[in-house]
């Protein structure tokens, strides 16, 4: 939920009783939630730390980051942009998940080679909006550089 301060702590983060507050950067928002009682392993949870943990190891170029900050910045100016991307991580994570749910990838298994290999979607800023996982920004096709 979103939370309001009387005196004006627009960026506090931290605990308060059985609260938890932060801050999402570039947004302006502040939320609050409760803290969790207890947390319960679940297979679930080890599969998504093995596909987050080969995600990890993947580490794009300095290029290809700077391409995709490009792209956020110019993703933010649309229109009909979602406020809720703070970051060109979330929209490279969500183009590889966005992948995956299309039957291409495998997260838990990928590799920076695979990618390079099989010309994947996500090889570039420019071929991932071509392929349509990511809306088209204005000159995209200027943002080339490879994983």
């Amino acid at each position: 939920m979103k939370a309001y301060t009387r005196y004006g702590l627009k960026g506090y983060t931290g605990n308060v009783d059985d609260m938890v507050f932060y801050t999402l950067p570039n947004c302006d928002v502040m939320i609050g939630r409760r803290k969790p009682r207890h947390f319960v392993e679940a297979a679930q949870h080890e599969q998504y730390r093995q596909t987050s943990n080969n995600l990890w190891k993947i580490k794009p170029s300095q290029a290809y980051k700077d391409d995709f900050k490009v792209y956020t910045s110019l993703y933010k100016d649309l229109p009909d942009a979602k406020r809720s991307v703070s970051g060109w991580y979330n929209l490279y994570i969500k183009l590889l998940w966005d992948m995956q749910k299309a039957g291409l990838v495998d997260l838990k298994t990928l590799t920076k080679q695979q990618i390079i290999d099989n010309n994947l979607p996500c090889k570039s800023v420019k071929t991932a909006v071509d392929a349509g996982y990511l809306p088209v920004v204005l000159n995209y096709q200027l943002l080339d550089s490879e994983i």
